[in-house]
């Protein structure tokens, strides 16, 4: 089941977050700390600009969320960008498409006229690009990162 997360939520999605962090390998450039990343939740969460989802069987086992904004350059505009999209090991095959078919959606509930996700390098970057084309994205970007 795929549902709008809420605060309750907060303590799973932070845990999991930890370990998509440990799997992105961004150690080396920023650690990770749960309390802020549940601080920062229970601030968005009940923003209208905000969507945030969870995908449940018995337990959290799946998580997406992302922001939504008029283009600065194009106001009649609006888009949104995925902050976070994850599900674990644990989840069934195919949990995490239907996470991102319903972020979609209700992106679009919110009056999106576009969307952007992202990939990370380490964690299938290329499986994900053909998924994304699939689902009729097209690439925009690259991103790089380094500490400084």
């Amino acid at each position: 089941m795929i549902r709008p997360a809420t605060v309750s939520d907060i303590p799973a999605i932070a845990a999991m977050g930890k370990e998509f962090h440990g799997r992105a390998g961004w150690s080396d450039i920023f650690d990770y700390n749960e309390a802020d990343c549940a601080a920062s939740l229970a601030n968005l969460i009940p923003l209208d600009n905000f969507i945030c989802l969870v995908a449940e069987t018995d337990k959290i086992i799946g998580m997406a969320a992302g922001v939504v904004s008029p283009v600065y350059f194009n106001h009649s505009h609006k888009s949104g960008e995925e902050l976070f999209w994850w599900a674990s090991d644990e989840a069934p095959q195919m949990a995490g498409v239907r996470l991102l078919v319903a972020l979609e959606g209700a992106a679009k509930a919110k009056g999106c006229d576009s969307w952007q996700m992202k990939s990370i390098a380490l964690l299938g970057g290329d499986r994900m690009a053909k998924l994304y084309e699939r689902r009729g994205y097209r690439a925009s970007e690259h991103s790089f990162i380094k500490r400084l």
